[in-house]
């Protein structure tokens, strides 16, 4: 069947029932225990939904920053389009909203014998613990990416401190200047979004009398491919250069270039965006097996395959089981089917097997924008997470209207994850 918005947006509409009405047995879990680490888009939203089915749940959101700097949009704050302000939330907000305890501190273990997590503000107990911990930075230190090249050459792929760094670097770039863009190799969280940063760091650099280098280790555009391939060649074809199929092989500090399989580029700005892994913390808390880079779970309940009772979601989780993005509106759905199957789980209640929409927009220029509407569904035949038959859409051509919606779209996935 062809897939339009309607289609998508139906699915969403369903999935926001069967969270409204719950199912029967719904309340048994009074008193019960969940901890949840990392406040990000899956666990924030997490927190918040655990609460709205079951105000008796007890809900711990434990994080060790007092808000989250969303990356979504984050590249807007970068070429100067927004304030960084509009995209931090406070963790306190949903901790008052709908009762959850919210504790900001690091945590230094846990104990899945005992069901306890050690923090730096004291143990706490589950019966449930829910793991979100974002992504981590890949870095090879042997090639030359150590401390110094990494602050030298912000990734700004983690919304805070960088993603201001990298914004007055722009800032002070003069006419002629060379602006770097390195994007990382797949698999890394949220596919479109090294291309929009390289639209709207072209669309700066227009303005600027720049040039752009765009280093790609993929053999080509990861995500929107038709699309983000026509903004390239129509819009920034005059300050643009992208090369697919890179591979960096060094950073040679002494010249502050780039050593690829291609050439040496230098540049007045770099933007190097690593490979990705899972976030620190699942490897500290033993979730992701030794050599590997994600944390595997089960395709269906998404707990983790380390541990009973601990789940895993968001960007961290192992590709092997779902063709999902990772990206903070599949977070967002992966922690709304989880609240509701630990409370089916309570009461002894089968799973409901994994239903998720995906939505994103990018901005191609300051005018102009794309989108993709994707939803996915557990295949027990492949035992994955596959795109549903037919429910995938890009739009034509680019549109002002994308641009108007994407900042509508922006709003709503804060606005449900984080208030």
């Amino acid at each position: 069947m062809s897939f339009t918005r309607r289609h998508f947006l139906q699915s969403l509409g369903a999935g926001a029932v069967l969270l409204a009405t719950g199912f029967p047995g719904l309340g048994r879990a009074a008193g019960r225990k969940i901890v949840i680490l990392g406040a990000g888009f899956g666990g924030s939203t997490a927190a918040k939904y655990l609460k709205m089915l079951d105000p008796s749940l007890q809900v711990t959101l434990v994080d060790r920053a007092a808000a989250h700097v969303s990356c979504v949009m984050s590249n807007e704050v970068i070429v100067g389009m927004r304030d960084i302000s509009s995209i931090t939330l406070p963790h306190k907000t949903v901790a008052d909203k709908y009762g959850v305890t919210f504790v900001q501190a690091e945590i230094q273990g846990l104990d899945a014998t005992r069901k306890t997590v050690r923090t730096s503000a004291g143990d706490l107990a589950y019966d449930k613990l829910i793991v979100s911990p974002g992504i981590s930075m890949d870095y090879d230190e042997k090639q030359g990416f150590d401390a110094e090249m990494r602050q030298s050459a912000p990734h700004a792929w983690i919304g805070g401190p960088q993603t201001l760094q990298l914004r007055d670097m722009l800032a002070n770039v003069k006419k002629g200047d060379t602006l770097l863009i390195r994007t990382p190799k797949v698999i890394y969280r949220c596919p479109p979004g090294p291309y929009e940063r390289i639209c709207l760091i072209s669309d700066f650099a227009k303005q600027r009398g720049c040039k752009v280098v765009a280093l790609d280790p993929n053999p080509g555009i990861a995500s929107k491919a038709p699309l983000f391939r026509a903004a390239f060649e129509e819009l920034y074809k005059d300050v643009l250069t992208y090369i697919p199929g890179v591979t960096v092989t060094a950073f040679d500090k002494g010249k502050k270039a780039l050593v690829t399989d291609k050439g040496q580029f230098t540049a007045n700005v770099m933007n190097f965006i690593p490979d990705q892994k899972a976030g620190e913390l699942a490897f500290a808390l033993g979730l992701v097996p030794e050599g590997q880079k994600w944390a595997p779970v089960s395709p269906i309940t998404f707990e983790s395959a380390a541990f009973k009772d601990v789940y895993v979601i968001g960007d961290a989780i192992d590709s092997s089981i779902t063709e999902m993005p990772k990206s903070g509106t599949i977070a967002n759905g992966m922690a709304k089917l989880l609240a509701e199957n630990i409370l089916r789980d309570f009461a002894g209640a089968e799973p409901v097997p994994p239903l998720i929409g995906n939505s994103c927009y990018s901005m191609v220029s300051r005018e102009e924008g794309i989108y993709i509407a994707t939803v996915y569904a557990y295949d027990p035949a492949v035992k994955r997470i596959v795109v549903r038959n037919g429910a995938s859409a890009i739009p034509p051509v680019r549109t002002a209207e994308n641009f108007r919606n994407h900042s509508s779209w922006g709003a709503n996935i804060l606005y449900d994850s984080f208030l």
